[in-house]
């Protein structure tokens, strides 16, 4: 049976704290988180095909991407969201990327190559030819001691995690915008999942976004 707990913001650090407070997890304490953005009409990036575009301006969306970052003892991005978006090295929180193909932007592969780096840590799990499995990253991340996983997209990423059922937790912030066209869906059209899966637990309003977190599994 789903439960709902509704909000409205702006949030202080404190009451983010509570809002996104998570129950146990695992019994090895991991906790997997996917945050991400998505329109009205289910689209996760904008008409240039970037979420940073789609999240321009939302006051609620940034606030808890910073939250969540900092709630993370890891976080795990897709290499074709790392080539779009621009990542480099975290500042505060170490990084795995997974790679089909191997295609990492030479920064962050210098960086997981050398040792040297700009933030706490890179690591780059790649699936030569093949998509990476979760669990395959799940094991690295443990023996590591990062429990705390975050998932950043991109929709490749979160529909391969989904059909492995290995994410905990979905937090996503609607926008209030239709973006249409043929862009990546917030879930792929490929993502087979055996039945539906979710129940929204908290919904916050803020600025005239809606926050949403829906346990999974």
């Amino acid at each position: 049976m789903s439960t709902c707990r509704t909000g409205t913001g702006p949030l202080t650090a404190a009451e983010l704290e509570d809002w996104y407070a998570v129950p146990l997890g695992r019994a090895d304490g991991t906790w997997v988180r996917a945050g991400l953005v998505t329109s009205l009409d289910g689209r996760a990036a904008g008409p240039d095909g970037l979420s940073g575009s789609l999240n321009r301006g939302s006051a609620g969306d940034h606030a808890v991407f910073d939250h969540l970052r900092r709630w993370a003892d890891v976080v795990v991005v897709g290499a074709g969201t790392v080539r779009d978006e621009g990542y480099g090295p975290l500042p505060a929180v170490p990084l795995v990327v997974v790679s089909r193909s191997g295609d990492v932007p030479a920064r962050l592969r210098r960086a997981a190559e050398s040792g040297t780096r700009d933030g706490p840590a890179v690591v780059v799990l790649d699936g030569h030819g093949e998509d990476v499995d979760p669990g395959r990253v799940l094991t690295e991340v443990a023996s590591r001691g990062w429990r705390r996983v975050l998932l950043e997209g991109g929709p490749q990423l979160l529909g391969t995690w989904l059909e492995a059922d290995a994410v905990d937790e979905l937090c996503a912030t609607v926008r209030p915008v239709l973006v249409g066209g043929d862009g990546p869906l917030l879930v792929p059209r490929s993502t087979s999942l055996r039945a539906p899966v979710g129940s929204t637990t908290h919904l916050l309003a803020w600025e005239g976004d809606v926050l949403v977190r829906t346990r999974l599994r």
